[in-house]
């Protein structure tokens, strides 16, 4: 019996064959959203952010076909080396034919602030506005604009600055490749805000220790997260505000199929063998009127806790999948695992990408459904997707000067 379960362990590792490429332009830059195929028709990957694509399943002599509605559909036929290796790189050529048309209608995407001088670089959004990095003639500033798209604050700032980001308690840090800083006011007694500054800073690397771990929090308590075995295994953790007690586990999630997937390899190559693991598990958690939303996708539900993190209830969670022929329930790889939050309506989406086109999707938390909003077919390379009181914002090309720009669309 020990020598059946062996060998057929080790004929299901031989079948677990991996390979990592990227997908890369005529000037060898990344193109994202660009769906990979197997045997013509079967949608096996979708490239994300950096270009890269697995598949893990490969086998030699399989040829893939890569489709993007910008670029040139591309062929590859996979060979020996590429098998468990990360070096292939596909390069694809822009089509060379007119641009489609587009009808414009009065729900049409428009940019939401327009200045013929400077380039959006990136923002985020809280409640209070949009927070903006732009460029402008060889010098940076922050901007903090209305909903309206009115000015309210301007800073100069190093061209150092390139990113924006927004903590578990909502403060906005501006981070270069050295430091990260906190972005705040002089406020008044009558509350209006004045002078906008950085107002603490601290090295880049003591920022990501400090915060990014903390994922959510309420009155009483924050919630951090950890990844374990090879990012199959993560645990969510509520710590007690202003106490120094042990944190508490809130609630741990496995991948059982990937895990059993590199214990094979583990055991079959041997302990430090030179494999490639997949991206980590995606289980997103939000705070929201002073209570959590853990979305495990991984167990197809969605687990509500309170404010000290006791559950309260529980929810399907099935929107990501499909029903394959037999009966089994297959992740959709047209599935980009990324939400957003409408803090204003407290609303959730999220969006499936095909060849390129971007569908927005509004998940109902009751029934775990999504339902189809609006697609982006017109903006193949949307970036920095956010939402806030039924507004879709992204940044997009403007087509002039290559400069980039914020646009914003109503959902409804």
């Amino acid at each position: 019996m020990l020598f059946v379960l062996g060998f057929i362990s080790h004929g299901t590792a031989q079948e677990r064959q991996i390979i990592q490429g990227y997908c890369k332009d005529e000037n060898g830059k990344a193109i994202e959203n660009v769906s990979v195929y197997a045997h013509d028709s079967l949608l096996v990957s979708v490239t994300d952010e950096q270009g890269r694509f697995t598949y893990g399943y490969a086998q030699t002599g399989l040829k893939l076909r890569f489709a993007h509605m910008v670029f040139e559909p591309t062929y590859y036929t996979i060979k020996e080396k590429d098998i468990n290796g990360k070096n292939l790189t596909v390069k694809m050529k822009t089509k060379n034919h007119e641009l489609l048309e587009v009808e414009v209608t009065a729900n049409a995407p428009h940019i939401a602030f327009d200045n013929p001088v400077m380039t959006v670089l990136d923002y985020t959004l809280r409640e209070d506005g949009i927070y903006m990095i732009v460029y402008r003639r060889r010098h940076s500033a922050l901007l903090h604009l209305s909903f309206d798209g009115d000015t309210l604050h301007e800073m100069p700032i190093s061209s150092r600055y390139k990113y924006l980001t927004k903590d578990a308690f909502g403060d906005i840090y501006a981070i270069n490749d050295y430091q990260a800083s906190q972005v705040g006011f002089i406020e008044y007694g009558n509350g209006k805000k004045g002078q906008m500054n950085f107002y603490h800073s601290m090295p880049r690397k003591t920022f990501y220790d400090k915060f990014s771990t903390i994922v959510a929090a309420s009155d009483s308590v924050f919630i951090t997260g950890r990844y374990f075995y090879y990012n199959k295994e993560m645990g969510y953790y509520r710590h007690r505000l202003g106490s120094e007690e042990e944190p508490k586990l809130l609630h741990y999630i496995v991948d059982e199929e990937a895990r059993d997937d590199i214990w094979l390899l583990l055991h079959t190559r041997g302990i430090g063998a030179n494999f490639w693991v997949a991206d980590p598990i995606y289980n997103p958690i939000y705070a929201i009127d002073n209570k959590f939303y853990l979305f495990a996708y991984t167990d197809r539900e969605t687990i509500v806790f309170d404010a000290v993190g006791n559950e309260l209830e529980r929810y399907p969670l099935t929107f990501h999948e499909y029903r394959k022929w037999n009966g089994k329930m297959e992740l959709d790889r047209r599935w980009k695992q990324k939400m957003m939050y409408d803090t204003a309506r407290k609303e959730f989406y999220t969006f499936f990408v095909n060849d390129g086109i971007y569908t927005l999707k509004r998940i109902d938390l009751k029934t775990g459904t999504a339902t189809s909003v609006m697609d982006l077919s017109g903006y193949p390379f949307a970036q920095n997707m956010r939402i806030h009181d039924g507004v879709l914002y992204f940044i997009y090309p403007t087509g002039i000067n290559h400069r980039k720009a914020l646009y914003q669309v109503r959902i409804d």
